[in-house]
């Protein structure tokens, strides 16, 4: 599956250093993450990757490209009634040629007030460090996004999730 392009434009860099930096984007099948509780007919909430912006510097000579992705997030529950926190485990990796290079794993707490039902929230993951090949450039690899979902989850996403058909 190709991913869906969510890019955005990081403050304060040029147009053109971005047009040289890896893309970013969350893969429609992982951008969403519907936690069940017990069963998958009662959802505890659910979690969406809203945005991926990146940003990168290039070392000409090297070829070595040290990127950074901002990450926006949205959370959703029904049951508002009390306070609660929740681990969101998610995934940033680097690839080309629709191969995954290199991928890593990190959580993100998330936490709503009583009485709230939707909640927005960011994270940074820097360092991402990639020496391009010298047949190719930055602009030819990706940052890919996306939570760590399991196959009953990614079942339930590609039946009734927001890419449904």
């Amino acid at each position: 599956l190709l991913p869906a392009s969510v890019f955005g434009m990081a403050a304060g860099s040029s147009y053109n250093k971005l047009a040289q930096c890896t893309s970013a984007s969350a893969r429609i099948d992982t951008a969403t993450l519907p936690v069940f509780e017990g069963s998958p007919s009662r959802l505890l909430y659910t979690a969406y990757i809203l945005k991926a912006k990146r940003d990168c510097n290039i070392d000409k000579i090297s070829k070595l490209v040290d990127a950074s992705v901002d990450i926006d997030f949205r959370a959703a529950r029904s049951d508002a009634t009390a306070e609660a926190t929740y681990t969101v485990p998610y995934f940033v990796a680097i690839a080309t040629d629709g191969r995954i290079l290199t991928k890593r794993q990190f959580a993100v707490q998330v936490q709503f007030a009583p009485g709230q039902t939707v909640t927005d929230f960011s994270q940074n993951v820097g360092s991402l460090s990639l020496t391009v090949a010298k047949d190719k450039k930055a602009s030819e690899y990706g940052i890919i996004v996306g939570f760590q979902v399991t196959k009953a989850q990614l079942d339930f996403n590609r039946r009734a999730g927001r890419y449904a058909q």
